[in-house]
């Protein structure tokens, strides 16, 4: 894995910092971290290349929301542009990877004779991930890309710290030491508001609490530096509930993905001569198993809902934060 010697070990956050000197300094560190994972994923010879640039374009789109009220709307547009064009095309092949390493671990749990029940499903998304991976090497090498990482340096220029910053007035809050605190409890809030709904959550609904709790994982994280040891606590819990919430998402997403595929499969199969077709058991049966695997996240995910209640998250969150 690529780890240039220039990357620094945190983004430097003090709490004597504008959110805007903050939010320049999590997008430099988080963009250090995207480039140098870009060789990875362009050999392809590690699929975690891939994954952690894709967490990085992830992490300064979502420290939009966190920084984005420090600048000037138009000035941080065509950025954030450039990243969403970024992370779609990267979670094209990603996507796909995790589907494959999940129908691997399947393959594993089954005999060997019963094996290449999957060949069908693994052939068509080893082909939609070699499409999407030229496409990626396309994107990267690409015009739109180039200028992204120009113009997105050029803004996060240390020698212009101000460039692109709002103007605060005299009395407005604008240090990391007056509105971290804040903006960690609004999306505390923002997460706690699904509490209402819970019990009839659809799995739309229970994508987007998701969404929410990775808001929140990150908003922390990306005040860390600032905050007291409890912050990490905050954040294990937080990354505890987030990927159950994102192992429940990944199953229904591959439910709908199985259920297109077996669908126009089948309506393939018809079209042949009767010796000519295909056993789709196999496929069958590991839809079964992704909607087992999708109905038991869903069945559990009280449990972890009231495990986030507790009183210990709440507190922890409130030491975290103390020292500021």
């Amino acid at each position: 894995m690529d780890n240039p010697e220039n990357i620094s070990l945190s983004p430097g956050i003090q709490p004597e910092d504008s959110l805007a000197e903050a939010g320049k300094k999590v997008w430099r560190y988080q963009l250090a971290e995207m480039l140098s994972h870009e060789e990875g994923t362009r050999s392809g010879e590690d699929i975690e290349a891939l994954h952690d640039m894709r967490v990085a374009t992830r992490r300064m789109r979502a420290a939009f929301d966190v920084f984005g009220e420090a600048f000037k709307p138009k000035a941080l547009a065509p950025h954030l542009k450039g990243l969403r064009a970024t992370g779609r095309t990267l979670g094209k092949v990603r996507d796909l990877d995790v589907l494959l390493d999940k129908a691997a671990t399947y393959l594993q749990t089954l005999a060997p004779d019963e094996q290449h029940g999957l060949d069908p499903l693994i052939e068509s998304w080893q082909v939609q991930r070699e499409a999407a991976r030229l496409e990626m090497l396309d994107f990267l090498d690409g015009e739109v890309y180039t200028r992204f990482r120009e113009m997105f340096s050029d803004f996060l220029d240390p020698q212009k710290v101000k460039h692109g910053s709002r103007t605060v007035g005299d009395l407005e809050p604008f240090r990391v030491k007056e509105l971290a605190p804040v903006l960690i409890y609004q999306h505390l809030a923002a997460v706690r508001a699904y509490d209402s709904i819970l019990d009839t959550a659809t799995l739309a609904q229970l994508h987007q609490l998701r969404i929410q709790f990775k808001r929140f994982r990150y908003t922390v994280e990306y005040f860390q530096e600032v905050l007291n040891p409890e912050g990490q606590k905050v954040i294990e819990d937080l990354k505890h509930i987030q990927d159950h919430l994102g192992d429940l998402n990944d199953a229904n997403v591959a439910v709908n993905l199985l259920k297109g595929f077996f669908k126009e499969f089948n309506a393939k199969q018809d079209r042949l001569p009767a010796y000519q077709r295909q056993n789709s058991s196999g496929v069958m049966m590991y839809l079964t198993y992704r909607y087992n695997e999708l109905h038991q996240s869903i069945l559990a995910f009280p449990e972890t809902w009231k495990w986030f209640n507790r009183p210990t998250l709440s507190r922890n969150l409130a030491l975290a934060i103390a020292g500021l």
